[in-house]
């Protein structure tokens, strides 16, 4: 029996370090393809408002941006929705720093069945709904103060529609986040994706929005500062 202690005392140890440490790389994986897939949901955003500049207005004007590539909603009667995405800062240059990573949950009863998702590129054009959605828990519309407008591809995407708005959302699905259906909706930090790419200690969304190291980020920040005019546009 004694022969067999070394060996449970090395898959223990096995346990302990390995699988940790693999399943901390498949979060850090998933973390950067959520950095590449938020370039992309803008870009999309950007095309499909085309010939309008209403994002790229709000982008110039924006304190920061929260992007969620792939916001899932499923159900039948009762309904569930998530998203992972990134949250980014604008810098004292003009810039935008490092992601930090958020999730967005939300739930509804009604009359609903089968399944949708959405990109959705959250602009927060005010301190006070920047302040906001960096606390540990932001619920959508629950806020006292905080106003929310939601702007959908078509005629109704206008530069005047959200103006006195603390953060304004844009999506490519109209039906599923037209009016108040982003309302009750909670946005948290992901620390387990935080950890992961900058690691234990590092991985509060107020640290990591002041960085500029992550250079996996460059694509996503340069695809935010690509407005067609004002002090933050990329030179040609």
């Amino acid at each position: 029996m004694n022969r067999w202690v070394p060996s449970i005392s090395v898959l223990a140890i096995l346990t302990m370090y390995i699988f940790p440490s693999l399943a901390w790389a498949e979060e850090a994986t998933d973390a950067r393809h959520t950095i590449e897939k938020a370039a992309i949901a803008v870009e999309r955003i950007r095309d499909e408002l085309s010939p309008s500049a209403d994002l790229d207005d709000a982008l110039e004007r924006a304190k920061g941006v929260l992007i969620i590539p792939s916001y899932y909603k499923a159900g039948f009667i009762i309904g569930g929705s998530y998203g992972d995405g990134a949250l980014l800062v604008r810098q004292r240059d003009g810039g935008f720093g490092d992601p930090a990573f958020y999730r967005m949950t939300g739930g509804s009863i009604g009359l609903q069945a089968g399944m949708q998702s959405a990109e959705i590129v959250f602009a927060i054009i005010t301190d006070k709904g920047l302040e906001a959605v960096l606390t540990d828990e932001f619920k959508l519309g629950a806020n006292v103060g905080i106003s929310i407008g939601s702007v959908g591809m078509g005629a109704e995407a206008a530069t005047t529609t959200n103006i006195g708005q603390d953060i304004v959302a844009y999506s490519v699905n109209v039906g599923l986040f037209a009016g108040g259906s982003l309302e009750g909706a909670i946005i948290k930090p992901r620390q387990d994706w935080n950890a992961a790419v900058y690691g234990v200690g590092n991985d509060r969304p107020r640290e990591i929005i002041h960085r500029d190291q992550l250079r996996t980020a460059d694509r996503l920040k340069n695809t935010l500062g690509l407005q067609t005019n004002g002090p933050f546009a990329s030179p040609g």
